[in-house]
């Protein structure tokens, strides 16, 4: 299966449709003109006229209907049909992706998709339920959001500062000596201690923001007393943050710790 032939077939019903709305539109154009010019034989002509292809919109609605309902989208999603056209979408927009069954990493999203009768055909980014069943149009959703992320603006002094907040604050509570390697997990986590916070930042969009700290290199691991922080990082993946720069390369970053004191 494949949604661009229902796509392809929906244009054509479509453009039959739109054609004959206009015609609807110039025939009640013509209904107020012989009203007003008092051209009531002209009017009777034209309502007669209007019930015939009001009949003909009602058919083909229908047949937008029937194409749309032959269209089995559980099957699509089922087989795997869905599936497999929307990961090709994605490389071929150079989207990385990674993962298997249902639940792959578009850095920074999370794309789950469901095609089981419990949870019906069901797309979600992150959180976001996306309301539809064309791979094409889902893969540009997932690239204009990477894109609008990019061109957001990013302050790396800020960030750094409160990761360094949440690095002493995460010491303090496991009573550990400032500068031990912790874990950016645990960072996390501290810098978010509440659900709610969780919600509103959550892991995606925390890789994200260190994605683009540390693409910036250690000259923006300063914090604005002086401290300067650097990063673990893994070459397995194991127990490491995942984050892509913007030009691909592929990074597990696993730790925090200072190298200096506040100056």
């Amino acid at each position: 299966m494949n949604y661009e032939t229902l796509y392809a077939n929906l244009n054509a019903l479509e453009k039959d449709l739109k054609d004959t709305i206009n015609l609807i539109n110039r025939q009640n154009k013509a209904i107020i003109k012989d009203t007003e010019s008092g051209d009531l034989n002209d009017l009777r002509k034209t309502v007669t006229s209007l019930s015939e292809t009001i009949e003909l919109l009602s058919q083909r609605t229908g047949l937008i209907k029937a194409e749309a309902d032959s269209f089995d989208a559980l099957t699509y999603f089922s087989e795997g049909d869905f599936t497999r056209q929307l990961l090709e979408e994605c490389v071929s927009r150079g989207i990385d992706v990674r993962g298997e069954k249902g639940i792959y990493e578009m850095f920074p999203f999370k794309v789950r998709i469901y095609g089981d009768p419990e949870h019906t055909q069901e797309v979600y980014i992150n959180r976001k339920k996306i309301a539809s069943v064309r791979p094409k149009a889902i893969a540009d959703t997932i690239r204009s959001s990477q894109e609008k992320l990019y061109k957001a603006s990013f302050k790396p002094e800020p960030f750094m500062n409160e990761l360094a907040e949440a690095y002493d604050t995460t010491c303090l509570k496991s009573d550990l000596r400032i500068g031990t390697n912790i874990s950016l997990t645990k960072v996390y986590k501290a810098l978010t201690p509440m659900a709610r916070a969780r919600k509103e930042y959550d892991m995606q969009a925390f890789a994200f923001d260190l994605a683009r700290l540390y693409e910036l290199g250690p000259d923006a691991w300063i914090t604005k007393t002086g401290r300067l922080f650097t990063f673990g990082t893994s070459r397995d993946g194991k127990n490491g943050i995942r984050v892509l720069s913007r030009s691909g390369t592929e990074s597990f970053i696993t730790t925090l710790r200072p190298l200096s004191v506040e100056l």
